[in-house]
């Protein structure tokens, strides 16, 4: 096994290795537990249950990055059961209250349903800022650019570059 060992390192684990004095160690053994004690603080660690109840939305973030970031967190999570996975995430919505409300009338089963029902919501909330955002345009009519000899229809002497 000790054989193969350089084959699999990487540049650093090369430079480490190369930075051992000669019979460093007598057994594979000796020579794992000393690669692992290197390099465990390198390593991304594990999440938990309490992890995921951590992540809370943020004011006037979209619900697409709340379920963007509680789905990223969640697969770093080996260990959980759906059921927690479901109250963490109905826990950490404090800015998205009709998915919250939606959520602990009916609650969700599955970490699946929960988050197709997430999404489901998260569109219409896209809908919602594009038809405000279409409200907001139709409320000033759009100027016209008569510096460049256009026609105005708001004044048609104005812009006509033609002798009259």
């Amino acid at each position: 096994m000790a054989n193969y060992f350089p084959v699999v390192l990487d540049q650093v684990g090369h430079q480490w290795q190369l930075g051992l004095p000669e019979d460093s160690f007598d057994s594979w053994e000796e020579l794992w537990q000393a690669f692992i004690n290197n390099f465990i603080t390198t390593c991304e660690q594990p999440r938990n249950k309490y992890d995921l109840e951590r992540i809370r939305d943020r004011k006037n973030e979209p619900l697409r990055d709340y379920i963007r970031r509680f789905s990223h967190m969640l697969l770093k999570t080996p260990k959980f059961s759906h059921d927690e996975a479901i109250s963490a995430f109905i826990k950490g919505l404090c800015f998205h209250k009709a998915l919250r409300s939606k959520l602990l009338r009916k609650r969700p089963t599955m970490v699946a349903e929960l988050l197709t029902t997430a999404k489901n919501y998260a569109d219409a909330d896209d809908v919602e800022k594009l038809i405000r955002e279409d409200v907001r345009g139709a409320e000033q009519p759009p100027q016209r650019d008569d510096s460049r000899g256009r026609f105005d229809i708001r004044n048609p002497r104005r812009g006509d570059n033609r002798d009259h």
